[in-house]
């Protein structure tokens, strides 16, 4: 695939603050953000077999169990919002996930959740 096709589809996934994320990566590591947008969203999510919707809740899923609740888990709480789920359903996700992932991981979420509101849903860019 090609970085300007994974450029589409990160775009088409988490939607306006697309450019400004890939920014902040290539500020970070411009061999990063190819490979982001190259394998992840150029080949990753290119592959036929799920929809976006199921890719998703599997990133956002994996993210919470992993205790992330920074860039990464916003983008694709972000992600989920654009492809189609509403917040009831992302929130009864987090409640679900209390039984694999712990409180601690879920109030998290819901609160990288809910900050998404706060922020008139535009992704923060800060990192900590």
């Amino acid at each position: 695939m090609s970085i300007e096709i994974g450029k589409k589809r990160f775009k088409e996934i988490v939607g306006s603050q697309s450019d400004l994320i890939i920014e902040k990566l290539r500020a970070a590591s411009p061999d990063f953000a190819d490979y982001v947008l190259n394998f992840a969203y150029g080949n990753l999510y290119n592959r036929a077999g799920l929809n976006d919707k199921y890719r998703e809740i599997a990133a956002v899923a994996n993210l919470i169990g992993q205790g992330s609740t920074g860039l990464p888990l916003k983008t694709h709480l972000k992600g989920m919002l654009n492809v189609g789920f509403k917040k009831d359903e992302i929130i009864e996700l987090i409640i679900f996930l209390i039984g694999y992932s712990g409180f601690p991981r879920c109030v998290e979420a819901l609160l990288t959740l809910n900050s998404l509101d706060q922020e008139n849903e535009v992704i923060s860019l800060k990192t900590a």
